[in-house]
C-alpha cells in the first residue's frame, strides 16, 4: 500500500545536456529603474510635482513623524498599494525624499520591461531584446504612467501582468490559467482606480480566449472562476467602508474619491464636456487614436504563435472600452489616462515577434513614439503639458503659496493646526510633519470645539480658494480669515493663507 502513493519514476534515461535557462534580466531591471528615476529626479529639478504625488508624500511624511496617526485614517478613498510599497521603500536609508512617492511606479516601469526583455532574449536575442526594449521605454504612453507621480504605474504593470496570463489560455488551458488571470484582476483593484472599468470592459471579450467547450457547457462557471477574486476584494473593500464609516458605498459617493475621478470637476474638463455632448466620441476618437499611436499591432498577425492575435485583441478592446466607460461615467479628466495602457498589446506583439520582423518592429515602435507625442500635446490636460515640458525645461511651481507657507512653517516650529487635506502641498513644501496638529488628532477636535484651546498656531486658507472650501478649520470657524481669535496675531499674510499665533 506504500507503493500506491509514490509518485512513479520515469524508466527513461535523463539527458546529458540540460535546458538553456530563460536570461533572468537583473541588469535590465536596475539599468530601467536607474534610468526612470533620473527622468524623476530631472522632474523635480525643473520644479514639477504632481498633485497626486504631493498627497501621497504628504501621508507618508504623515504616517513618519505624526505622533499618533495610524493607517486606519488614510480612508478607503483611493487604492492604497502604491501608498504602502511607498512606505516600505521609505524605510531603506536615503530614499525618503520628494522621489520617493515616484519610486513604486519606477520599480513597477522597470519590472515590465524586464519581464519584456525576457520574452524578447528568448526568440531574438539579447542584443535585439535591449533595443526593442530601449525603443519602448521611450514611448511617452510608458514614460507618462511611470513618472507623472499618478500612482499609473502599478496600474500598467499589473495589466500587463493580468493580459499576458492570457497567453496561457491555449486548447485546454490548466487551472494555473485561471488563477493567474483571476488574480491579475484582482490585483488590479487595489492598485489602481480604474480596475473596475477594465474589469467590466474585458468580460464580453473573454470569450474570444476561453475554451470553446467550457463556453457552450458551464459560460456562468468560466466568469465566475475569472471574476470570483475580483468580486471578493470589491465586497472586501464595501465591507471596510461600512466597518470604519458606515457607509458601504462611501468610496464611490465621496465627491474627494480617487474611484469617482474627475467627476467634481467634469464641468471644467474639456475631454468630459465632449463625451457628454457626443457620447458616440469618446469610443471613436480612442480607436483611432489607439490605432495611430500603436502601429506595431499592424504586425501583429505575423507573430509566432497563431493565436497571438486574440489576447491582444482582447488587451485592445478592454483598454477601448474602458476608457469609453470612463469617459460616460466622467471618471477620466483625458483620454491619456487609459490611451497610456496602450503599451500592454504592443508589449504582447514584442513578446512573440517573429525573427524577421525586428526592423519593421523597431520602426513601427519609434513611429509610434512620435505619434503619441502629437497625441499627447493636442489633447493633453494641463498637468500633463506641464510635465512634458519639465522633461525638457523648468515649469512654474504648481502651489507657490503653499511652497512659501511650508518653508516659513520650517521656521517657525510652534505647534500649528493644520488641515491636510486642504493643506498637503504645504506639509511637503515644510519637508516633514512634526509638531503639526492634524484633523485626527483630538487635540484639532478639542480646538475647533472650544476655541480657547487652540495651539500656539493656526493656519486657514482663504474661504474663496479651492483650499478653503475643503479646509474644515475655515468651515469651523468662519470668522477666522478676517477676525482672527482672541490673544492672537496675524504674524503670515500670502496669497490664499493665514496664520495666526497667540501672542505673548
Amino acid at each position: 500500500m506504500a507503493s500506491a502513493s509514490t509518485w512513479p519514476k520515469s524508466a527513461a534515461p535523463h539527458s546529458t545536456t540540460e535546458t538553456p535557462r530563460r536570461p533572468r534580466g537583473v541588469a535590465v531591471f536596475v539599468v530601467t529603474a536607474a534610468l526612470l528615476a533620473l527622468l524623476c529626479q530631472r522632474l523635480l529639478a525643473h520644479g514639477y510635482m504632481s498633485d497626486d504625488a504631493m498627497a501621497q508624500y504628504a501621508k507618508l511624511l504623515l504616517l513618519r513623524d505624526a505622533a499618533g496617526f495610524r493607517t486606519e485614517y488614510l480612508g478607503f478613498l483611493y487604492a492604497q498599494a502604491s501608498l504602502y510599497l511607498g512606505l516600505l521603500i521609505g524605510g531603506v536609508p536615503g530614499l525618503s525624499t520628494p522621489l520617493l512617492p515616484y519610486l513604486a511606479d519606477v520599480l513597477a516601469g522597470a519590472a515590465m520591461v524586464t519581464l519584456l526583455w525576457r520574452d524578447l532574449a528568448a526568440g531574438l536575442g539579447r542584443a535585439w531584446a535591449w533595443g526593442l526594449c530601449a525603443a519602448l521605454v521611450l514611448q511617452p504612453f510608458f514614460l507618462w504612467p511611470t513618472l507623472s507621480g499618478n500612482n499609473q504605474g502599478l496600474g500598467l504593470l499589473v495589466f500587463y501582468l493580468t493580459c499576458r496570463a492570457l497567453r496561457h489560455f491555449r486548447g485546454d488551458p490548466e487551472a494555473f490559467a485561471y488563477l493567474r488571470l483571476a488574480l491579475g484582476l484582482c490585483l488590479l483593484f487595489f492598485v489602481d482606480e480604474r480596475a473596475c472599468f477594465l474589469a467590466v470592459a474585458m468580460a464580453p471579450w473573454l470569450g474570444v480566449i476561453a475554451p470553446q467547450g467550457m463556453l457552450r457547457r458551464a459560460p456562468l462557471s468560466f466568469y465566475l472562476v475569472c471574476y470570483l477574486p475580483f468580486l471578493f476584494a470589491v465586497a472586501t473593500w464595501m465591507y471596510l467602508n461600512y466597518l470604519f464609516f458606515g457607509d458601504a458605498l462611501l468610496f464611490v459617493r465621496d465627491q474627494h474619491s480617487a474611484f469617482r475621478g474627475s467627476y467634481a470637476q467634469a464641468a471644467l474638463q474639456p475631454w468630459l464636456q465632449q463625451a457628454m455632448a457626443r457620447p458616440w466620441w469618446p469610443p471613436l476618437y480612442l480607436v483611432l487614436a489607439g490605432l495611430v499611436t500603436t502601429p506595431l499591432l499592424l504586425l501583429v498577425r505575423r507573430t509566432r504563435l497563431s493565436n497571438t492575435w486574440r489576447w491582444v485583441l482582447v488587451a485592445t478592446v478592454t483598454v477601448i472600452g474602458a476608457g469609453t466607460l470612463a469617459a460616460w461615467a466622467r471618471f477620466s479628466a483625458q483620454p491619456l489616462d487609459f490611451l497610456a495602457l496602450m503599451v500592454v498589446p504592443a508589449a504582447l506583439v514584442l513578446g512573440d515577434l517573429r525573427r524577421e520582423l525586428r526592423w519593421p518592429a523597431l520602426a513601427l515602435l519609434l513611429l509610434g513614439a512620435v505619434a503619441s507625442g502629437w497625441v499627447i500635446a493636442q489633447t493633453a490636460a494641463s498637468t500633463t503639458r506641464d510635465w512634458a515640458t519639465a522633461l525638457r525645461a523648468p515649469v512654474p511651481p504648481r502651489h507657490p503659496d503653499e511652497a512659501r507657507l511650508g518653508a516659513w512653517l520650517a521656521e517657525a516650529r510652534l505647534p500649528t493646526l493644520l488641515d491636510d487635506r486642504a493643506g498637503y502641498a504645504v506639509i511637503v513644501a515644510r519637508g516633514d510633519a512634526q509638531g503639526l496638529i492634524l484633523p485626527f488628532d483630538p487635540r484639532f477636535k478639542r480646538a475647533l470645539d472650544d476655541p480657547r484651546q487652540m495651539p500656539a498656531q493656526v493656519v486657514v486658507a482663504d474661504p474663496a480658494s479651492q483650499a478653503g472650501v475643503l479646509d474644515s478649520v475655515n468651515r469651523r470657524l468662519p470668522q477666522l480669515w478676517q477676525q482672527g481669535l482672541p490673544g492672537y496675531s496675524l504674524v503670515y499674510r500670502q496669497g490664499s493663507y493665514r496664520v495666526w499665533r497667540r501672542s505673548p
